[in-house]
């Protein structure tokens, strides 16, 4: 079977065309840039369609494949393998569910599923499978947007120095070294832990963070594709 798998965060929409284990192919395009999109899907022919979307783009994505009905998912209470510990199931992202379903595998002693998107994620699961909450707070480059927005900081992209001298590298560097920090400290706590980053920033965080962690590239995707399974799609 050929799933088309989505997966609309805040900033990009993430998808892949999966079949026979593995995938064909992969894309992304910007939220903001939908006729892109459409013009890469028009050349796909799924025989199924399942997304996660936090944008609140459901309506726009559903018609740019009008001849096949999306699956949405929403987080559940339990499912592949996954226990679901928020207070309430069904608020949590379900593109960190995915994520979730999607490390569940990779992390059989448990261990952080890092998002590394608009907004960073830090979510702690246990060795049986139970998601017990995590941490949510600006991503790289929202952090650094925010600061710029709220001051007359004049600074370019910058790159990592520490001590740096000029603002754009001190602004860079603080928030490399702020979300860093963040998931060093979470996983100290927890005894070091195995530790998956995920996400557009995932490479760039990778070098500066001291403790067990690998990258596993579109997690949230390999997820959808287990809950696909789950659903019978």
């Amino acid at each position: 079977m050929t799933l088309l798998v989505v997966d609309a965060g805040n900033s990009r929409v993430k998808w892949g065309l999966y079949e026979k284990g593995g995938w064909r192919i992969q894309g992304a395009s910007d939220n903001s840039d939908m006729d892109d999109l459409a013009s890469d899907w028009a050349r796909l022919d799924p025989a199924a369609i399942i997304g996660s979307c936090v944008s609140g783009n459901e309506s726009r994505l559903n018609r740019l494949h009008p001849e096949l009905p999306f699956t949405w998912i929403k987080p559940r209470a339990f499912q592949c393998g996954v226990h679901n510990g928020y207070d309430n199931a069904e608020r949590l992202g379900p593109d960190r569910w995915a994520a979730l379903i999607g490390a569940r595998a990779l992390l059989p002693d448990g261990g952080l599923v890092v998002g590394l998107g608009t907004a960073m994620t830090v979510d702690v699961m246990s060795p049986d499978g139970k998601f017990e909450g995590g941490i949510i707070v600006p991503g790289l480059s929202l952090m650094k947007q925010a600061l710029q927005d709220a001051t007359r900081l004049s600074m370019g992209e910058g790159h990592f120095e520490f001590p740096s001298g000029n603002t754009g590298d001190a602004v860079h560097s603080g928030a490399l070294l702020a979300l860093s920090g963040a998931i060093e400290k979470i996983a100290r706590s927890m005894g070091n832990p195995q530790c998956i980053l995920s996400g557009g920033d995932a490479k760039t965080l990778f070098p500066h963070i001291h403790a067990s962690v690998r990258i596993v590239d579109n997690l949230v995707l390999e997820g959808l594709v287990l809950i696909a399974k789950d659903l019978s799609l």
